[in-house]
């Protein structure tokens, strides 16, 4: 149980209203700045998914005025319309970043509230930076305390639905330079709309939960400035979000060695466009393909032991679309070992999802659990018709904490998502602005240059 002595709501606001940026460590300020760098591209990479031209298509007839650009699509409308709209995109494709504990992608509704409110109400990149940093971080402590032992959370809520809206109202108030109490109200605000379960992974509310924690906590903010009101103590207090959402969370986690334990150094980014508990499969399953070069249809079987996370979120044979593929073991699989590739392409409905050869090797492919294996690891087994079988085992993905993708690897990953939107010139000028945001005097350059 919770202790009614503990003030976690307020050592949260006196912290994050209090933290001067000089005061971040470089390492946290150069991890902020790869995570900020990996969400435009993935923002870029997915403004045009018919997803995203669906939900604008509908909002747009109740939408205001044009204050904030809608990355990658030349055009602009109201700021709390652009956060939603741009973190939709940013998680459309599953290509987003995630802290490697709590599985949670904070950089999406954090990032897409800030830049939103940076066109509003101008600020320095350096102030919009570390405003990011603190909302990263405050939203991957409260989902590691809610989902990472000894806390005793569900698996069913959607760990970035219900804590992103606290990462974005953190950055914002911290934008709007908000006092304590009122920091304290726009968090309360923001928990009370927490939301999001993972029954409905697979369709198009999985980005949309991102993508409204992003709108809720840009609103939570505005709100509170104007006067708003919300409990003192929105986390802790009797029937707060913390028994809510947990059984037993780890205070700890929370708020412990606030300002010098940091999460965001353990955020991790996404060398494929899918469920990050996949990769370590694909990677797995890829090295065989290169190192034994078999012909799929010479495959047998594949046997996957696989961790606890990709068995409980990804064990989906014959998915039927796009969304559904983000979280199919079976057909990233199948993709690896005829195609050898694992891009956005191969999850496209048409072409890769109902493609006959991919949907009938995944009758070949059978997961089991190994509950020794960590997130990052799988151990993949082909068997082929000869009888010869080959075993590849991965302890540690590639884009996982233990291996992080460089920045070299992220800017052709930014590239990639880029470049079809803005050509080659546009894109390399915004790649240079986004390293370059501690020292941009206006933090919005960025989101005109990605318009």
């Amino acid at each position: 149980m919770l202790s009614a002595g503990k003030a976690i709501s307020t050592t949260i606001a006196s912290y994050v209203v209090g933290t001067k940026g000089a005061e971040l460590p470089a390492s946290v300020r150069q991890e902020a700045l790869r995570s900020f760098f990996n969400f435009v591209g993935c923002t870029l990479g997915g403004a045009h998914h018919p997803g995203v031209t669906l939900t604008l298509q509908a909002l747009q007839p109740f939408a205001g005025a044009g204050q904030a650009t809608l990355l990658g699509r030349g055009r602009r409308s109201d700021a709390l319309n652009a956060a939603l709209i741009n973190c939709l995109a940013s998680s459309i494709y599953s290509y987003d970043d995630t802290h490697e504990q709590a599985v949670v992608h904070p950089s999406g509704p954090v990032a897409s509230a800030v830049l939103a409110l940076a066109e509003v109400e101008p600020v320095t990149g350096s102030d919009l930076l570390a405003a990011f940093a603190l909302g990263v971080e405050m939203e991957c402590r409260l989902c590691k305390a809610l989902t990472v032992p000894p806390a005793r959370g569900s698996m069913a809520w959607s760990g970035t639905g219900i804590t992103g809206g606290f990462g974005a109202v953190i950055a914002a108030a911290r934008l709007l330079g908000l006092d304590l109490p009122t920091t304290r109200t726009a968090i309360g605000i923001a928990l009370s709309q927490a939301a999001g379960f993972r029954a409905l992974h697979g369709s198009l509310c999985t980005p949309m939960m991102p993508a409204q924690a992003a709108q809720t906590g840009l609103r939570a903010a505005f709100l509170a400035r104007a006067g708003f009101t919300s409990s003192s103590a929105p986390l802790e207090g009797r029937y707060g979000f913390l028994s809510v959402y947990c059984e037993e969370p780890d205070l700890d986690a929370l708020t412990g060695d606030l300002g010098t334990r940091f999460e965001i150094l353990r955020n991790t980014y996404k060398p494929y466009p899918c469920g990050i508990v996949i990769h370590p499969i694909i990677d797995a399953c890829l090295e065989l393909r290169r190192r034994h070069t078999p012909a799929p249809e010479d495959i047998v079987s594949v046997a996957i032991q696989a961790s606890p996370g990709a068995m409980a979120l990804c064990n989906n044979r014959n998915p039927k679309d796009e969304m559904q593929a983000h979280v199919s073991l079976h057909h990233w699989t199948a993709v690896c070992f005829i195609r050898g590739t694992a891009r956005i392409q191969d999850m496209d409905t048409e072409t890769a999802v109902k493609d006959p050869a991919l949907m009938a090797f995944q009758d070949k492919v059978n997961a089991t659990l190994d509950s020794s294996l960590a997130s990052d690891a799988a151990v993949v087994t082909i068997t082929l018709r000869d009888g010869r079988a080959y075993t590849s085992r991965i302890d540690h993905g590639i884009g996982s904490a233990t291996r992080p993708m460089t920045n070299a690897e992220l800017e052709e990953k930014f590239a990639a998502m880029a470049v079809p939107v803005l050509g080659e010139q546009r894109t390399r000028t915004l790649m240079q602005h986004c390293w370059d945001l501690a020292v941009l005097p206006d933090a919005a350059e960025v989101a005109r240059l990605a318009g």
